[in-house]
């Protein structure tokens, strides 16, 4: 071969290798692009900001509870009437003033109430659902250690309805779940929109994924309030969806999943939230006929409708 041949295949060898590396280089730039924007937004949903929480309401007494990990938590408790404390958990982010509207309506007919905000607003990190469940141990072992108190139910929104199913599921000590607008599974609430493999949505999905996994240290499938509603029987379920959002939320598969005694209310015309806000009457007599029916004490409490809330 002529030099002017070797002379040329060296520079077509040279011009691939470089084709090479500007490929290699374009495609780590692209993930590390992707990756950082997936990874922001995972960071955002788990360090959303606390609202300041407003004056101390009237019949409810201030608490700090100690996490295992260091977090001081704040909520609110206000004494049962009844005996029957009921742990409620705000939607992701939430402060202890988050279910104060819920704490109000229980507090008409002589329930108790515990409220806790997230940790995020105690300099942590909250996990969608996660690591709340175990918060709801601490709020049952608080609730279960106050005077008067023989039993207890809860209720959870959003993230804090995934927490409180999760939770129940483990805490025998909870006798009746109403949970309102919890997703089907994490992983499906990431990935439920169907994505062709190396997309761009496929990539972002599977980066959020990856992201999840590197902060709270589990994946998101191990997040699974339809594996976990099942181990809640033989207690009593309410699930509480709005017509908009039962479908993204496999509201009926999580039914289904559910065993006896189970209830779903689709509360019409809404999407995430407002159930309360929307169908005021219903909602309140919904949630105590369910409570009151759950807890077999209906025929040993007091009514309560006509006490102002204080």
């Amino acid at each position: 071969m002529s030099p002017l041949s070797l002379a040329f295949l060296k520079r077509k060898r040279g011009f691939f290798h470089f084709v090479r590396l500007l490929c290699l280089a374009l495609i780590v730039t692209w993930l590390i692009v992707l990756g950082s924007l997936s990874f922001d937004y995972v960071n955002s949903l788990t360090l959303p900001g606390c609202i300041a929480g407003g004056p101390k309401p009237a019949g409810f007494e201030p608490l700090s509870l100690q996490t295992p990990d260091g977090y001081t938590l704040r909520g609110w408790y206000h004494a049962p009437v009844n005996g029957v404390v009921i742990l409620l958990l705000a939607g992701n982010g939430g402060n202890r003033d988050g279910m104060l509207p819920d704490a109000a309506l229980l507090a008409r007919h002589g329930y108790g109430s515990l409220t806790l905000e997230y940790r995020n607003c105690a300099g942590g990190r909250s996990s969608l659902g996660y690591r709340e469940a175990d918060d709801l141990r601490l709020m049952a072992e608080f609730a279960l250690a106050q005077p008067g108190v023989t039993r207890l139910g809860a209720l959870g929104f959003s993230a804090g309805s995934t927490a409180v199913i999760r939770g129940a599921a483990r805490l025998p000590e909870i006798k009746a779940v109403v949970a309102e607008g919890n997703y089907y599974n994490l992983d499906y609430e990431i990935r439920n929109a169907p994505a062709v493999p190396l997309s761009l949505e496929w990539q972002i999905q599977n980066l959020v994924v990856l992201s999840y996994r590197g902060l709270i240290g589990v994946w998101p499938v191990e997040v699974s309030p339809v594996s976990d509603l099942p181990a809640i029987s033989p207690r009593p379920v309410l699930l509480v969806f709005g017509e908009k959002e039962i479908a993204n939320n496999r509201g009926y598969d999580q039914l289904a999943a559910a065993r006896e005694p189970k209830q779903m209310w689709v509360v019409p015309g809404v999407g995430h939230g407002g159930y309360f806000q929307a169908w005021p009457e219903e909602y309140e007599r919904r949630i105590i006929e369910f409570f009151d029916m759950s807890l077999r004490m209906q025929a040993h409490i007091k009514k309560f409708d006509n006490q102002p809330f204080n």
